[in-house]
């Protein structure tokens, strides 16, 4: 996350560094004229930056540089983008499409979160525009996140920018477009990758955390979880639910994944009826267990449970960004609409991010944890209707509003339930 500091405006664009060297001669002399001073000794060459030593927050990170550098078309394709991609992988295009990670670069989270500190913005592009060709300026990481060496981008193309994290994100090599069958033919040069089903293909990005400056921390943590919690299955395997089809016009059927990487299900903006299809068999990570009593006697005390468990997930829930929470609400009505009791529950983690970034709690849910959360009400003579509803929140909306989000979407309902208590009467030869 990148703090907002107090009172802090946007920097101002920083100047390029690029990595030819200019030598600058100055003449005092005019035609007919001695000169006033001698001729001044060109400038001597800045000495070249050591990149961050091994151990260093910035050495070897796969968020310091694009996973992709700049490239070129290969042959047989019509261009680098997922539009081009698209016109025979048309429906893995259409998946994509939906996706978070088609929405990487403009969505308007992100978007705010990049504009607060833009000294430190070049981390933040590199995991959501992953191609060197989709960066106005390459940079370096140096030992000081501040002073990165940033050079122009000749080969920068905005509209290849605006597709975020696209197919050659994760499907390009150097001698080809990479694909998880080794007998695939196509019209381009192939490479056979099994690792796209393995969980590097994720981590790359889904797994960043250091601290670069006391109020500057990445906590991006899914792939330690992930790799605590041992589930038996990679990343893939859960987020690119299986499919036998073909990937393109005259290609055979073949087991593979779709492309939409469904996790909470909070659009980055709103679906259309064609793009919330895609994801309508996908199974949250978190399950509610709710059983209340059908009759209970009034003017008893009515205990309630409901039990939240990470039956799905094999990482924290919620997982990666910190500002992300479950919230649970628990509500019991008499028969005239009045309440009677209620509970809210928040589940995640708490940050406090200036002056110096810290982590305040983190309740998540492990995975295969199961937690309980309680709520006592007096039987009413009318009886009682329970509401139970939990919600993904992907920011807060203290956060939605200083970011001036709008009618951006925050959270999604996950579970929805409903009860009636009826009054019953005590059992035969009870105390009165």
């Amino acid at each position: 996350m990148i703090p907002a500091r107090p009172g802090a405006t946007p920097s101002p664009a920083r100047p390029v560094r690029g990595t030819g060297l200019a030598v600058v001669v100055r003449l005092a002399a005019c035609a007919g004229r001695k000169a006033d001073k001698p001729p001044e000794a060109p400038e001597a060459p800045e000495p070249p930056v050591a990149p961050p030593p091994a151990g260093h927050p910035l050495a070897a990170r796969s968020w310091t540089a694009p996973a992709t550098p700049v490239i070129a078309p290969f042959p047989g394709t019509t261009g680098i983008s997922a539009a081009s991609c698209g016109t025979c992988h048309q429906e893995i295009y259409q998946e994509w499409a939906a996706s978070t990670h088609a929405h990487a670069w403009v969505d308007r989270q992100f978007q705010a979160e990049l504009h607060k500190d833009e000294d430190v913005a070049w981390l933040c592009i590199n995991c959501h525009t992953p191609l060197g060709n989709q960066q106005a300026e390459l940079t370096a990481a140096t030992t000081d996140v501040r002073a990165p060496i940033r050079s122009p981008n000749a080969d920068f193309d905005p509209a290849l920018q605006q597709e975020g994290i696209t197919c050659l994100s994760c499907h390009w090599r150097p001698e080809g477009i990479a694909a998880v069958h080794a007998d695939a033919v196509a019209p381009h040069p192939l490479v056979h990758a099994p690792e796209l089903r393995s969980e590097t293909t994720c981590t790359g990005c889904h797994q960043a955390v250091a601290r670069l400056e006391d109020a500057l921390v990445c906590t991006f943590n899914t792939g330690q979880e992930w790799a605590e919690a041992d589930p038996g299955k990679t990343c893939p395997a859960c987020h690119m639910p299986p499919v036998t089809r073909a990937s393109a016009p005259g290609a055979p059927p073949r087991a593979g994944g779709r492309h939409a990487w469904p996790g909470s299900l909070i659009p980055k903006d709103r679906w259309s009826a064609e793009e919330a299809a895609i994801f309508a068999d996908w199974a949250p990570g978190v399950a509610l267990d709710f059983a209340p009593p059908e009759a209970a006697v009034v003017g008893e005390t009515v205990a309630l449970e409901v039990v939240l468990r990470n039956a799905r997930a094999g990482h924290m829930l919620p997982t990666g960004d910190p500002e992300r929470y479950l919230e649970l609400v628990i509500q019991a009505r008499d028969a005239a609409g009045a309440v009677q009791a209620e509970t809210t529950a928040r589940i995640g983690q708490q940050w406090e991010w200036w002056p110096t970034a810290r982590k305040l709690s983190d309740n998540r849910l492990a995975p295969g944890e199961a937690r309980p959360v309680a709520l006592s009400v007096v039987m009413p003579a009318g009886g009682l209707e329970i509401d139970v509803a939990l919600d993904h929140v992907r920011i807060s909306p203290e956060n939605a509003g200083y970011h001036d989000l709008g009618d951006y979407p925050t959270r999604r309902r996950v579970v929805d339930r409903h009860a009636r208590i009826r009054p019953g009467t005590a059992p035969t030869g009870s105390a009165p």
